[in-house]
């Protein structure tokens, strides 16, 4: 399944949860692709992975920091302005759309807490990750220290290109941004800098007490691998409507 899934291998040790990042060859783009089209690319992924979902939850994202939690009561009411999902529940894929945003997932092995956050550049500037933290410790007892973190394929530094006004919005937030920041000049001779978005996030959770040995980052650019993953970026530059990446995790 590696043409149609990038999963990781630490996760994948864990017989409890299913979990996946979609690649190219799916596409979950609602404004372009039909609702009959993505209900049939979920029924894929339930056949490749030998298991039928209760329901399939997802956020309508606005790039927020909100973070909802899951429970029976709320099962059916539609969570908007909203970009991470948190639950107990089993058999309920939680599932983000990106293309090139972060999908953070979460999984407390102690606890049998799940989470799929959705952090772009605006998210991770307010800490979207350790909200969704602190609602794992206040609501479920989750410890930092139990706590193991997935950060999908996604855009990188060599390719998050912002302008000053982006970059100065980090370095008021972060006094140490300077560490994940670069410079340069563009063909145009404008002023462009590049942000590791992913390692700002790794900072946070690291900061606030998730071990280091429990995170693990993909490490692959979504717009340098175009041709693998849909990226929003790669087909801004030709003009283009991007497809939809999902990422997906789900408590059997």
């Amino acid at each position: 399944m590696n043409n149609k899934y990038f999963t990781f291998n630490d996760l994948n040790k864990y017989d409890d949860v299913i979990h996946l990042f979609t690649k190219k060859i799916f596409d979950f783009n609602s404004n372009t692709i039909s609702i009959d089209i993505i209900n049939n690319n979920y029924k894929k992924i339930e056949n490749d992975f030998n298991y039928k979902f209760k329901c399939i939850k997802k956020s309508i994202q606005v790039h927020s920091n909100n973070v909802k939690i899951l429970t029976n009561d709320n099962i059916n009411e539609e969570f908007h302005n909203n970009d991470g999902i948190i639950t107990n529940l089993r058999g309920v894929a939680l599932v983000t759309y990106v293309a090139d945003c972060q999908a953070i997932l979460l999984y407390d092995p102690v606890n049998k807490v799940i989470g799929n956050i959705h952090s772009g550049w605006r998210g991770t500037l307010n800490s979207i990750v350790s909200v969704a933290l602190n609602l794992m410790k206040d609501t479920f007892n989750s410890k930092y220290e139990d706590i193991r973190v997935y950060i999908s394929p996604s855009i990188l530094k060599c390719c998050f290109e912002v302008d000053r006004d982006v970059m100065e919005l980090f370095k008021d937030k972060f006094n140490y941004i300077d560490n994940f920041i670069s410079f340069k000049e563009n063909n145009n001779g404008e002023d462009k800098y590049y942000i590791d978005i992913v390692k700002i996030n790794v900072k946070i959770m690291k900061k606030l007490g998730i071990k280091k040995e429990h995170i693990f980052c993909s490490n692959i650019c979504t717009k340098c691998n175009s041709n693998i993953y849909h990226s929003y970026r790669d087909c801004k530059s030709k003009k283009i409507e991007s497809g939809r990446n999902i990422a997906l995790i789900c408590l059997k």
